[in-house]
């Protein structure tokens, strides 16, 4: 598992890159790379943003997923939304893409938002 703690946008970027090398140690695909990189900045942009906090991430292979967790130091958590919201919405989008790369395959606990990505999936 991979590990780190960012509270800016410009350090959440090199640290999914990092994530991302890690990952294709394990052999993954430049797609799961790809989805795995997009779960994880609209996770850590959540807490960031709406939370105003300290986002603290997690994540690894587990079996044939890659598995991402994400949680947020302040008090304040945030919710995946998984309805399409409103084209003309200014936010809200994000969180949708992030349920419909994990197939629904999110859980909410006192660590944060656990989503889980299926290795070699065809999402297209």
């Amino acid at each position: 598992m991979m590990t780190f703690k960012v509270d800016n946008l410009k350090d959440m970027h090199s640290s999914l890159q990092e994530f991302v090398a890690y990952l294709r140690g394990y052999g993954i695909t430049e797609d799961d790379a790809f989805f795995s990189r997009l779960v994880g900045c609209e996770l850590v942009t959540n807490v960031i943003r709406h939370c105003g906090a300290m986002a603290s991430f997690c994540g690894g292979v587990e079996g044939d997923a890659i598995v991402i967790t994400v949680s947020s130091d302040a008090a304040k958590s945030f919710r995946l939304c998984p309805d399409m919201p409103d084209v003309l919405a200014e936010s809200g989008r994000g969180l949708y893409i992030v349920n419909a790369v994990c197939r629904g395959d999110i859980s909410f606990g006192d660590d944060g938002v656990t989503a889980r990505i299926k290795i070699n999936e065809n999402r297209v």
